[in-house]
């Protein structure tokens, strides 16, 4: 994916050239009149792709300044903020049938309470934990380079334009730390009242058996709040009413992709024990793709 943004990126740079270099002297003697832009935007996010993270949807925000180099070309800077709320309905376990599994022996330190009913060396359970977790929004703050090529070259009567764009970017992106539970579940058992032994039912249903682990950047450091300084690259078509009047909207599509950054993904490990065990689970450092839809408006002057 990171191949297929660069080399649009450089097609769409290198045809924004050879389009100037057509208009040659004719573009020199006529500028548009308002050549100078002061944009603002902003819309929904989405996550492209599959397994980008424990996230959906998102938000994003623009403003900036374009400067109209002739009919086709316009370059300029613009600040955006991106940010993506942690949805705790794409943690991969769920429920109390989709757990992270494993079997335990009364020699294991996570059920030593078990050895003084006497239980032989070799006695097992499946055994299980349901993850709840909150926090881990995703923000990055970017500062970018606008490269816009209008599709067909605009003159001062244009009502309306068809550009392509690209904005190679720098950004401060922080992932917020996670807090939460994992509840143990116990498979086909019950507790018995009497001397609290646990008992096969064959009912074929996890019951929970009263441990909690509580997570938090405290018991886990991975879970930590982290910032890291990144960047990437956004491209994508749009369209614009009355480009060269005072004030013109807008409306955009834009495939971004940011270099790797810290994000909560479950998805990136197995239903195990081992995995939920893990120190740095549920965290990965991945590059982070996805499709912002964009309505905004400039000033132009």
């Amino acid at each position: 994916m990171k191949k297929l943004f660069c080399l649009f990126s450089l097609v769409l740079f290198t045809t924004s050239i050879a389009s100037a270099q057509d208009e040659g002297n004719i573009v020199k003697r006529d500028r548009i009149q308002r050549d100078n832009g002061i944009f603002i935007g902003f819309g929904p996010s989405f996550t492209l792709g599959k397994n980008i993270g424990d996230y959906s949807t998102g938000f994003n925000f623009e403003t900036g300044y374009l400067k109209r180099l002739n009919r086709i070309l316009s370059i300029g800077p613009s600040i955006s903020y991106l940010s993506f709320k942690y949805d705790p309905a794409k943690t991969s376990a769920e429920d109390a049938d989709d757990l992270y599994v494993g079997i335990a022996d009364n020699l294991n330190t996570w059920h030593e309470r078990y050895d003084q009913f006497g239980l032989p060396p070799d006695y097992q359970w499946d055994y299980g934990f349901l993850l709840n977790l909150k926090g881990g929004d995703i923000s990055l703050i970017s500062l970018a380079l606008n490269l816009k090529l209008n599709l067909i070259p605009i003159k001062d009567n244009t009502k309306f334009s068809v550009y392509a764009f690209a904005k190679p970017f720098v950004a401060s992106a922080n992932r917020k730390e996670v807090t939460g539970t994992g509840e143990r579940y116990v498979y086909e058992a019950y507790e018995d009242d009497v001397d609290g032994l646990y008992y096969d039912t064959n009912d074929n249903t996890w019951y929970p058996d009263g441990y909690v682990d509580d997570w938090g950047p405290n018991a886990f450091p991975a879970l930590k709040e982290e910032t890291t300084v990144t960047g990437g690259i956004f491209i994508g078509p749009g369209v614009e009413l009355i480009p060269t009047k005072t004030i013109s909207i807008f409306a955009q599509a834009s495939f971004g992709y940011t270099f790797p950054i810290s994000m909560v993904s479950t998805k990136s490990y197995d239903f195990t024990v081992e995995d939920y065990l893990k120190e740095e689970f549920p965290m990965v450092k991945e590059g982070f793709p996805s499709v912002n839809i964009q309505f905004g408006a400039s000033f132009n002057f």
